[in-house]
């Protein structure tokens, strides 16, 4: 399951003058108690040789690339979605435990499945040292780079555990992966390997997903979630409990389009980013399961109103990184 390559893949940038511009923000001075992630973030090219983290590190990396959202026959602008996540992360208030990093990004390649790729090995570097990889995005094929990377650093498939209100698991075109098929390439990534397929989807929609997508779903044997939820609801998901390591993804077109306008397919009667969800986000660490890697998809800032969904990612990153930091060092 090992990664063979050892070179930087093409697509892979690290950060640049670009990048550090986005970090940008509030300064009430530079005391531990005022301090803001602008103030505390630093940046790392992959390509270097670099120590483990010794502290809990969040690791950002960006995907700029809706490829697989054009190939889908999506609306486009996800690949904005990194810098604006940036941007509305800046303010954020420091975490006194957590190291923030900024790798750069991972942006449109040959095709969908090399994008993919670059991104996984991006993910597997970040894993290898120790770090959570939080991946900003972008096309929700990202979800199986992501999975991808892990699988590689770890030697293991980890369960997926998606916030989602499509299944993406779609049939793989003739022309390759897009947008709506990366849990189709995780799952066949696992029967190839002779592993078992751990997915679980929470938020998924009816109205959303045709007897296809249904069928495809109960052929891999996903679990699934509708909403309204209860905040013991996800810990029920066997997909949760039998996996040794969790890729959590959060399409933000789980969200009523009212409280995320921004995404490439918005959705008219989604999750709300109520106490129960941010419960929900917070007992994934509490209660001790391995997040492996986490990640924000498809969010469209040209699209979005008055930085409504770019602000709500943000807000969920913090969330779960701050739940992580804790389970970190009450570890």
């Amino acid at each position: 399951m090992a990664s063979t390559r050892s070179q930087p893949p093409y697509g892979y940038c690290a950060s640049d003058a670009t990048h550090r511009a986005r970090w940008a923000g509030r300064n009430d001075g530079d005391g531990a108690d005022v301090a803001r992630w602008h103030q505390r973030v630093s940046f790392l090219d992959l390509t270097t040789s670099f120590a483990q983290f010794a502290r809990p590190t969040a690791c950002f990396i960006g995907y700029a690339s809706d490829l697989g959202v054009r190939m889908n026959r999506g609306r486009t602008g996800a690949a904005e979605g990194a810098s604006a996540l940036r941007e509305s992360m800046s303010n954020l208030p420091a975490v006194a435990a957590l190291d923030l990093v900024d790798c750069g990004d991972v942006v449109e390649a040959s095709s969908v499945l090399a994008t993919q790729e670059a991104l996984a090995w991006a993910v597997e570097r970040i894993v290898r040292a120790g770090g959570i990889p939080v991946i900003l995005g972008g096309g929700h094929d990202q979800a199986y780079g992501h999975f991808l990377g892990i699988a590689q650093a770890t030697g293991k498939a980890p369960g997926c555990l998606n916030f989602d209100a499509h299944a993406d698991l779609r049939p793989i075109p003739a022309d390759g992966p897009n947008s709506g098929t990366p849990y189709t390439q995780a799952a066949e990534w696992c029967a190839k390997h002779d592993v078992p397929f751990h997915y679980a989807i929470v938020g998924w929609q009816d109205c959303a997903n045709t007897q296809l997508l249904v069928r495809r779903a109960e052929e891999v044997g996903a679990e699934i979630l509708r909403a309204p939820m209860d905040v013991d609801d996800v810990q029920l998901l066997s997909a949760i409990r039998e996996s040794d390591a969790l890729a959590l993804s959060i399409d933000l077109d789980v969200f009523a389009a009212a409280y995320a306008p921004g995404v490439s397919a918005p959705t008219a009667m989604g999750l709300v980013p109520d106490g129960v969800l941010l419960e929900t986000l917070r007992n994934l660490f509490v209660d001790g399961y391995n997040i492996a890697g986490i990640e924000v998809a498809e969010l469209c800032p040209e699209h979005d109103i008055d930085g409504r969904t770019a602000r709500l990612g943000a807000a969920l990153i913090f969330t779960l990184l701050t739940a992580y930091a804790q389970a970190r060092l009450d570890a």
